[in-house]
């Protein structure tokens, strides 16, 4: 892969500016509580496969189904309700098999006609002072009651955005600690580069668009291209948590570009990595990783940083290569790293 290729793949951005999708309120459909949803798997991953993959969450029972040639889905039973969230914030996004899956709470989906058939039919009102039942008259309330209170949704922050991991990461990757600090310090009108985002969630991973970035972006992944055809891949003993490498990072249907990344652990002949330039967890097989433990290549800090939308949450679709252009106005009250951005309206 020549130095070209590879940073077409890596900066091709999309112009279109996007505006997230205001917060919606909820379906009526039923949770489980102990029950997850898994979609968009390859058709050919099996349910031991599946049960690997999520074996830290206490996996009870599998249940994979088939929905089409090229994807299927599964219904996972875990331990407790706090580890269907653990297993979303962990696993969602990640890359198997070169799918991105999609992991969620488990909702009862029923069609149409079925919710016709079992659901009573609206009632009409009955006007104020008229016989309801058994003659008895509606009551007219002499008391305004006040409006229900405006439910605030609450959400809980992606583990790798969280300060704890990203300490870890930074000692063992970088030796250093100081990308944590100039970081928080953005503030005003800016443009950010999206590298990935948590669908439904308003948190996202994005590169401050700035001249000392562009500049480290071109010397990173041009370092990368030339390396990338003469580093050994790694043999699966040496594959360990904690191990600096490199892997090819899918950013989308139009291929991908090798990034450095961390294995937080592996999963069978497979490895849970962690892409700090691109702020995003794979899954990818083990005999895909090069080596990559230079400290040459580890002088540049990430270059994605975590920020969250200020009012807004992302749709389902992911979001990255596009650039959001608005203003950070302020840092989060979880975790004072992660800035949060207003989006220009069209």
């Amino acid at each position: 892969m020549s130095t070209h290729s590879n940073e077409k793949n890596a900066f091709k951005l999309s112009k279109k500016i996007f505006r997230s999708d205001p917060v919606r309120p909820p379906g009526s459909l039923k949770k489980k509580g102990s029950e997850v949803f898994v979609g968009n798997l390859p058709p050919d991953i099996t349910e031991m496969e599946i049960a690997c993959l999520f074996k830290d969450f206490g996996i009870k029972t599998v249940r994979k189904r088939q929905s089409s040639s090229a994807r299927s889905f599964a219904f996972l039973e875990v331990a407790s309700p706090e580890a269907v969230q653990l297993a979303i914030q962990n696993r969602n996004g990640t890359i198997v098999k070169g799918q991105r899956m999609i992991v969620a709470i488990s909702e009862e989906r029923k069609s149409p006609e079925s919710r016709k058939d079992m659901e009573m039919p609206e009632l009409e009102p009955v006007p104020n002072g008229l016989p309801i039942g058994n003659g008895d008259l509606v009551p007219t309330p002499s008391v305004q009651t006040a409006p229900p209170p405006t439910k605030k949704n609450l959400y809980a922050v992606p583990v790798e955005m969280r300060c704890s991991f990203l300490v870890l990461m930074l000692r063992d990757c970088f030796k250093d600690l100081g990308w944590l600090i100039p970081i928080s310090r953005i503030s005003g009108e800016a443009a950010l580069l999206v590298t990935d985002t948590m669908p439904q969630t308003p948190f996202f991973w994005a590169i401050h668009l700035t001249e000392e970035n562009h500049r480290n972006m071109q010397k990173l992944f041009g370092a990368l291209a030339e390396v990338e055809s003469q580093m050994p891949f790694l043999s699966k003993q040496e594959v360990q948590q904690g191990t600096r490498c490199m892997a090819e990072c899918i950013l989308g249907e139009e291929g991908g570009a090798w990034n450095r990344c961390w294995v937080l652990d592996r999963v069978g002949d497979l490895a849970v990595v962690f892409f700090m330039d691109f702020g995003r967890s794979a899954t990818v097989p083990l005999n895909a990783l090069r080596r990559l433990d230079k400290d040459d290549f580890w002088t540049i800090q990430p270059l994605a940083q975590p920020f969250m939308l200020h009012e807004d949450f992302f749709p389902p679709q992911n979001m990255a290569r596009q650039i959001l252009e608005g203003r950070v106005v302020q840092q989060s009250q979880m975790e004072s790293h992660i800035l949060k951005f207003i989006t220009k309206t069209n």
